[in-house]
């Protein structure tokens, strides 16, 4: 069941295990089928899954990332809520970062807001670069795989009976 979804939208995706991830679309070029996502903890239960989406910031994400569509566009991971203030502009693109294979050598992608599939600039890394987010376009798969282990630390405890309070 294919859905509409833009800029500003925020999503959830299934993680296995149970729970849910939320996602943030913060760019949608016209063209193409790649898209820049913020990724946010902790691991949510569908019924609160929008819970807290007006505090959030960039620097709350867990994961920020170049992904393909698909699961949005299959209707797999559902817009839940829609930004009522959207501002690109707190939404960055960073900088990732691409091992070159030969050489070894790390270098800095950077891309354009309209474009997430063809690089804008390519410099050498430096050492205070190396925490950057690998240079990939994750798959439906690949993604909710990278989500489910990110976030597992985050997941909730439970409460054993010898903790429930009357």
């Amino acid at each position: 069941m294919s859905q509409k979804y833009r800029e500003g939208n925020f999503f959830s995706v299934p993680l296995g295990h149970g729970g849910f991830a939320l996602g943030l679309i913060a760019r949608k070029p016209r063209r193409g089928s790649v898209l820049l996502g913020y990724f946010f903890g902790p691991r949510r239960n569908q019924a609160d899954i929008t819970s807290g989406i007006r505090e959030l910031v960039a620097a709350d994400a867990e994961l920020v990332c170049r992904f393909k569509d698909t699961g949005l566009h299959r209707g797999l991971w559902r817009v839940v809520a829609v930004s009522p203030e959207w501002d690109r502009s707190l939404w960055p693109v960073p900088a990732f970062l691409r091992k070159e294979g030969l050489s070894g050598r790390d270098i800095r992608v950077e891309y354009d807001s309209d474009s997430l599939t063809m690089s804008a600039r390519e410099t050498a890394a430096g050492v205070t670069e190396e925490h950057l987010s690998e240079d990939v376009v994750l798959d439906e798969e690949r993604l909710t795989e990278h989500l489910s282990r990110l976030l597992q630390a985050h997941r909730a405890e439970a409460v054993g009976p010898g903790q429930w309070t009357g």
